[in-house]
Parts: C-alpha cells; structure tokens; sequence
C-alpha cells in the first residue's frame, strides 16, 4: 500500500505538496462562495502582469466573515449578478479556480467603486482589442448588466 503525504495548506485545508504555494488555489478551498475577480482575474487571464497582494473576490450580498479583510480584497454582488459569467481558470500552478469570465470582468473593472487601477484598465483593454477571441456583443450584453456601456464603448471606439 502506497503512503499519500497530505500536508497543511490553510486552517482546516489539505493537500499534497504539488498545491503548496497557489493563494489562489487555497484562498479558494477556504472561502468556496469567493469567485476570483477584478484584478486577480485579470491576472490569471494574463491581461496584468501585477501578481496581486490580496487576491480579490466577490460574494453573495450580505455575506460576512470578519476575517476576510486581512486576507482577501472583498466586494459584494446581487445574488441576480453574482453568478453571472463564472468560468473556471487554471493557475499558474496549474489548478482550476472560479474565475468571472474575461468579458464580465472587461465589463465591470471600469466601475469607480471596484477601484481598479486605470493603468492596469487600459492596458487590459488594450490587449483585448487585440486578440482574435474577443466577444464584443458579450462584453456590451455585461456592460449594459453593470451599468459600465458608455465607458466601455469609449475604451472600445479609442481602440478598435
């Protein structure tokens, strides 16, 4: 019989060696009603090359736990919003993660309360004029859902 080494990743997670070292990952495990968002997102699509201090996520309305502030970037969400768009993404280390899916996140990073840094806006939008994948009928469906058309249409306009 084959010994299995499990080893402590976050209060109350374990996982083998291979899962040491992905936040992502384990920030995940622990907090399973965070979706990844904003900046995070950003960076797992590889449209940010900043590796963010806190990942951030977003929750159900009315979700609390005291906690959270020293090790996530929290932001909460109507229930009807909040699940929108979600994907699955793998990180660096090569685990899947709950992800909003590229387009949401184009759509909602340009909110002023979401306070995302507008370098890390413009060159995420800058690469996503340019790829052959991008969905603009989407991202005004998500645009229009988050109130975000006209600023999305200005980056887009500038760039396309």
């Amino acid at each position: 019989m084959e010994n299995i080494i499990l080893i402590l990743l976050d209060k109350g997670i374990y996982g083998s060696p291979d899962c040491l070292g992905d936040p992502f990952y384990t920030v995940q495990l622990r907090l399973c009603k965070g979706i990844i968002s904003f900046s995070s997102a950003l960076y797992l699509y590889r449209y940010s090359d900043r590796v963010p201090e806190k990942i951030e996520l977003t929750f159900p309305n009315g979700y609390k736990n005291s906690k959270l502030k020293d090790q996530v970037i929290c932001h909460q969400q109507l229930p009807m919003l909040y699940k929108l768009g979600v994907t699955l993404v793998k990180t660096p280390q090569n685990n899947k993660v709950k992800v909003y899916s590229l387009t949401r996140t184009m759509a909602e990073i340009v909110r002023p309360q979401n306070q995302v840094d507008t370098e890390i806006i413009n060159k995420a939008f800058k690469k996503y004029a340019i790829v052959p994948e991008k969905n603009i009928a989407k991202l005004m469906y998500f645009s229009s859902q988050f109130r975000t058309t006209d600023k999305v249409r200005n980056y887009l306009e500038v760039l396309l």
